[in-house]
């Protein structure tokens, strides 16, 4: 089970609490105490651990919220001494005195955020240092951002803060009664600022996974186009072809057609030719047979007679046959 944060300095159990690196959290009263003696020393936007003196880096709400809980404590022990109205008239110079400094400090912030751009446009050289300090500075302030906006009512417990996330539901943040009596008992769990990375980590590595993902997927799709513009191209070609080989065959086809069409046309005269020759061949029939007669005759009588006899008769007769 996980153990409540408590204050390294008070050692009680806050609120709210400031997260150190180093893990020696403080309430809030003691890190205000301690921040207004260490702005003399350091520079106002790092905390300095008073158990190991390491370094912790503020935000600028952070830093806001502990110059005001000073403030609130130093008139608060002033007023115990004063009376009412001038307790009042305290009150409202402490809060314009707060926002007066905070707008002073947002003022000059931007002024030299303003200069480090100009500066890093301008020199070629510091440009690749710039865009990383640039990357870590947006890196902190999402972190900042996150942390900020996770510090919300506890659902289920509405007088505590969340202030843990849990890594076994991956739910929303839960507050220390989740972990110490409700259903997130014994699971692993760590604060938000410590889960913060680890959170990060978490989604940028999904998000390479992602990325990498839809790389494989934009040249699975890409490949599938070339396939389908050579599908396409294959298809045309064969259609031309089939489309060639179509009009040869119709070509064919319509001249067997004209030439049947053209028989056809012919076919009476063929016929009337063809009646003409059987015609002149039943008339030569005929005048051969008559021939064969004529022959047969003379023959017969030639047998009869004496050559010298009939000469002048054969010669007659043969004279008559040839003219027939």
């Amino acid at each position: 089970m996980i153990n409540v944060s408590k204050c390294s300095k008070c050692q009680k159990v806050p609120d709210d609490i400031l997260m150190l690196t180093c893990t020696h959290d403080l309430c809030l009263d003691c890190a205000a105490k301690s921040f207004s003696t260490q702005q003399t020393k350091k520079k106002k936007k790092f905390f300095v651990c008073d158990a190991c003196q390491s370094n912790t880096e503020l935000d600028s709400n952070s830093i806001y919220e502990l110059e005001k809980i000073h403030l609130a404590i130093s008139y608060q022990d002033r007023s115990n001494r004063k009376p009412a109205a001038m307790i009042q008239k305290s009150n409202i110079s402490l809060e314009k005195q707060v926002k007066s400094r905070s707008q002073t400090r947002q003022d000059n912030k931007e002024n030299q955020k303003e200069k480090t751009i100009k500066f890093a446009m301008q020199n070629p050289e510091g440009k690749q240092s710039f865009h990383i300090s640039q990357r870590k500075m947006s890196i902190q302030q999402s972190e900042n951002s996150f942390i900020q906006h996770s510090r919300n009512q506890c659902l289920d417990h509405p007088d505590e803060e969340v202030s843990y996330f849990c890594f076994d539901c991956n739910s929303k943040c839960i507050c220390p009664e989740c972990i110490i009596h409700g259903i997130h008992k014994n699971h692993e769990v760590k604060t938000i600022k410590k889960a913060y990375p680890l959170i990060r980590k978490q989604l940028e590595d999904q998000i390479e996974q992602n990325q990498q993902q839809m790389l494989y997927i934009e040249n699975q799709k890409q490949d599938l186009e070339k396939k389908q513009i050579q599908q396409s191209s294959n298809q045309e070609n064969m259609r031309l072809q089939i489309v060639q080989e179509f009009k040869v065959l119709h070509q064919l086809l319509n001249n067997k057609q004209s030439e049947l069409l053209e028989q056809v046309e012919n076919l009476p005269s063929i016929m009337n030719q063809q009646e003409n020759y059987i015609n002149r061949l039943n008339d030569a029939e005929i005048k051969l047979q008559k021939f064969n007669m004529k022959i047969s005759q003379v023959l017969n009588y030639y047998l009869n007679t004496t050559l010298s006899q009939h000469k002048g008769y054969l010669i007659v007769q043969l004279n008559f046959l040839i003219n027939q």
